[in-house]
């Protein structure tokens, strides 16, 4: 291991900061050392990296009294007191409401209000919009204009797991910070600090796509078990053996989001089996045999429909759409691929 990754590996913090976090946090200081900051940042990169922990450490940062040499916080000055109990009153945090799987104008228009007034410390106001994403088109307008034409010592941080989602004019108003899963021995290397003995740290990171708190939330869940139970569902539809609408029923109670993410990333995976018996790299490895065995029953253009069928949905799930009605059409789809094959034989 080099230098620099030993030195990344411990800078896990109370702030929360995280080993992979090394790069982008340097940055930052470099700029704030050289009174540089910008008034609007986005953090990038998919979920399961620590951007809301940055965040956070960063939020924490700009707020401390007595910040430590690296520029994190002190953690006991009375800022970082106030941060810590959730009422420091120069920040503030904009998420969807639970009523809402969006957030609305209103909520943009009284974080207006907010970064109008003086900063109470006299020094940063700090705003986090998470996920920046779920702004719906008024919500984004609103914010453009605070963009255009920022108060002073303001700092915007929105933070997404899907930038291609925000308005190319939100995002080229913001510096873009991006978060790349991180190499696999230094991921592995904290991983294993984090989980039991009897759990493999490769593994489980291979599964969360190199996300490391991914990975972490699956070896303290049943993650694995759900995960085989939908490719037990997936089966006995393909079988006849289980009723497309009773399954979009039971799948509705559970997490459906992470339900289809797995069945996603099987189906990516037999599109990789279908073209190569021995793929360089498989999202799911454990469930190799199996998988392969579902892919000889399809031609390619089936899995790229279910493909394209699965991903349609993730994308709809946070939307208006009726997600007992999206999962229906979905498994009804893939239920249905047992009569195309059973004319063809």
């Amino acid at each position: 291991m080099s230098s620099t990754t030993t030195e990344a590996a411990d800078i896990e913090t109370a702030s929360g900061l995280l080993p992979w976090h090394a790069g982008q946090w340097q940055a930052l200081m470099q700029r704030r050392q050289t009174d540089t900051l910008p008034h609007a940042v986005l953090l990038t990169g998919i979920q399961g990296l620590g951007k809301n922990r940055f965040a956070d450490a960063l939020t924490q940062a700009l707020l401390c009294g007595h910040p430590q040499t690296d520029g994190q916080a002190c953690q006991s000055c009375r800022s970082c007191l106030l941060y810590q109990a959730a009422t420091h009153p120069d920040y503030l945090c904009v998420q969807p409401t639970e009523d809402r799987k969006v957030i609305i104008v209103n909520q943009i228009r009284k974080m207006n209000e907010f970064i109008s007034l003086k900063s109470q410390y006299g020094g940063y106001q700090i705003v986090i919009i998470s996920p920046a994403d779920k702004m719906n088109s008024n919500a984004a307008n609103s914010l453009l204009k605070t963009l255009e034409e920022p108060p002073a010592q303001t700092l915007l941080m929105l933070i997404t797991h899907e930038a291609s989602a925000l308005p190319a004019t939100v995002r080229s108003r913001c510096l873009q910070i991006k978060f790349a899963p991180p190499a696999e021995q230094l991921a592995a290397n904290w991983l294993r600090t984090h989980i039991k003995d009897d759990q493999d740290p490769i593994h489980l990171l291979a599964l969360a796509g190199s996300a490391p708190l991914t990975a972490l939330s699956m070896a303290a869940s049943d993650a694995c078990t759900r995960r085989a139970l939908m490719l037990d569902d997936l089966e006995s539809l393909l079988n006849q053996q289980a009723d497309p609408v009773s399954l979009a029923a039971t799948w509705l109670k559970g997490n459906v989001a992470e339900t289809l993410t797995w069945m996603l990333s099987c189906i990516i995976d037999m599109v990789r089996l279908r073209s190569d018996a021995r793929p360089p790299h498989l999202a799911n490895p454990d469930l190799q045999q199996r998988l392969s065995l579902l892919a000889g029953q399809f031609s390619s253009a089936m899995l790229y429909a279910h493909l394209d069928c699965v991903t349609e949905a993730i994308k709809l799930l946070n939307s208006q759409v009726n997600t007992q009605l999206l999962l229906e059409d979905m498994l009804l789809s893939w239920s249905n691929t047992s009569r195309v094959r059973e004319k063809n034989l």
